[in-house]
């Protein structure tokens, strides 16, 4: 067993919940057990590990590293540098996109990556939910820890887990209408659940929403901020990347893809390509989830086929699905199978409003979530004989090969092609955001006014891509670096003389390495 699996299977041992997706048959025992992840018992533990594992890589002769102990090493030092030096992260456990509370309203509907199939299933879930009284006192004891200091989360970021959290309680978003369910599964959650979303709710309406400030939304707002964004963007991409640098990119490829917007624009005889393409709307969920489904089929026999070896079979196929209501700030995203098969990968859309869904764009997000992207991705890396420890996932590589993979498409209606387009201005746009956010201090409304020049979206949707980017500092810069990785190391092996087939297969092989592995390895 390779050390990094090894790794992985002493931080099961302290997280079984990571077992959801792998499944490993020696820790379902340990099936029922949620530790407060908060607490300093489990920091000290995760610590303890990563610091006994640093020291056997530290003692491993030069000729016995592998390339899967300099992953390891990698991610073991990020992780003490966030143990030891993220302070921020202390007194801001949960945000938006990350609450441990609204993860469980998904899994409780039965929408998350745990598998309820036999009643002990249930059983052993309604465990793990006693578990949140502690937790969520843990957050609440943090999260005042942080008013003290003066360090919390945005206004707008509170405002919209305010709103959130009460449509949640109000349309019971955690209701599993499974018959399997035991008849005391109800009054579980109700006690444990419900009651501590209700009391973080009225915490954040009437303690904390008062301590935010206003024109505070990014990490640069805090003491070591700036120095801690800059950890997390060389993480997630490359070592040596400054922050100036993704800037400038940002700003050299958003003006590149407006001149082609300009070009199309001609191409169409239109006088305003924004407004054009408002045309071609959906009337309803099911209509969405239709044409979803063909495109699937498109891409299953045309586009697969002209770009990879073997077949994609009707069984691997994802599954199509609305956004669940707690992830409503979302628009699209995809969520990986277990390692067992028992859940299929899914590509969620947001159907709540279908009138803001455009008919033209659905195949580029397909291409993103689904064939080749996400999905064909995480499948083979889920199937491959590559240490477990790598299916974990990398962002800057998962994210960056769904982008590339937007560039496989057959683009035959000028209006899809435009949405591609669209799509990779706004990567390029969370360039500039994600840097001026989270380290050069751009307000709320200078970012706002940004992407509505460029009519990127509705107000609506600019708003919640802004918070995102607020909530999840360095997540969404990944995806057009990434994107120029993987166009860089295809540039190099078309070269060297290898096919088009050839080049992915021997990218997917790699297994999810990250993208700065990736490049090395072909330089």
């Amino acid at each position: 067993m390779e050390l990094c699996d090894q790794y992985l299977h002493e931080i099961i041992k302290v997280d079984p919940t990571m077992n959801d997706f792998f499944l490993f048959k020696e820790y379902l025992t340990k099936k029922g057990y949620q530790p407060d992840i908060y607490s300093e018992k489990h920091y000290n533990r995760m610590h303890h590990i990563d610091l006994k594992y640093l020291k056997i890589l530290k003692e491993k002769k030069k000729e016995e590293i592998t390339i899967y102990d300099k992953i390891l090493l990698r991610d073991i030092k990020y992780n003490i540098h966030m143990e030891t030096e993220y302070e921020i992260y202390m007194y801001m456990p949960i945000n938006l996109n990350d609450n441990i509370l609204t993860h469980y309203v998904t899994e409780c509907s039965g929408g998350g990556s745990y598998v309820f199939e036999k009643r002990k299933d249930y059983l052993d879930f309604m465990k793990r939910l006693k578990s949140l009284n502690t937790i969520t006192n843990e957050i609440l004891l943090k999260m005042r820890n942080g008013m003290d200091e003066k360090v919390c989360l945005p206004q707008r970021t509170v405002s919209e887990m305010i709103e959130l959290i009460g449509d949640i309680l109000k349309n019971r978003a955690y209701d599993n209408n499974s018959k399997n369910k035991p008849k005391e599964w109800d009054k579980t959650v109700e006690k444990y659940l419900v009651n501590n979303l209700n009391k973080l709710f009225t915490f954040l309406l009437n303690e904390y929403y008062p301590s935010t400030q206003k024109d505070k939304i990014g990490l640069c707002s805090y003491r070591g901020g700036k120095d801690a964004y800059k950890k997390i963007i060389q993480y997630n991409t490359f070592s040596s990347i400054e922050p100036k640098q993704v800037y400038d990119l940002g700003w050299k490829e958003l003006k590149r893809l407006t001149k082609e917007k300009k070009r199309l624009e001609k191409v169409l005889k239109v006088e305003d390509i924004d407004e054009s393409v408002k045309k071609g709307t959906f009337n309803s969920e099911k209509e969405i989830i239709d044409s979803l489904k063909k495109i699937r089929t498109k891409l299953q026999k045309e586009t697969y086929p002209k770009y990879f070896h073997g077949e994609i079979l009707d069984k691997d196929l994802y599954s199509i699905k609305k956004v669940p209501l707690e992830s409503n700030h979302m628009y699209a995203y995809y969520m990986p199978a277990d390692l067992m098969d028992k859940k299929k990968g899914t590509f969620y859309i947001n159907t709540s409003k279908p009138e803001d869904v455009n008919k033209h764009e659905l195949y580029v997000l397909s291409l993103h979530e689904g064939i080749p992207g996400h999905h064909l991705q995480i499948i083979h890396q889920n199937r491959s004989e590559k240490p477990d420890y790598l299916k974990l996932g990398d962002t800057g590589f998962s994210e960056g090969w769904a982008l590339y993979c937007e560039n496989l498409g057959d683009y035959q209606d000028d209006y899809e092609y435009y949405f591609k387009l669209n799509y990779e201005i706004l990567r390029s746009m969370r360039l500039i955001l994600d840097t001026s956010i989270h380290y050069f201090g751009w307000s709320y409304e200078k970012c706002f006014a940004l992407m509505k020049k460029h009519k990127i979206d509705t107000d609506e949707g600019i708003d919640k891509a802004i918070l995102r980017y607020m909530n999840n500092p360095g997540q969404a810069i990944t995806y057009k670096i990434g994107e120029k990785a993987f166009l860089y190391v295809r540039e190099n092996l078309l070269k060297e003389g290898y096919d088009i087939k050839e080049i992915h297969q021997m990218i997917l092989e790699k297994g999810n390495y990250p993208i700065e592995f990736l490049v090395d390895k072909y330089l």
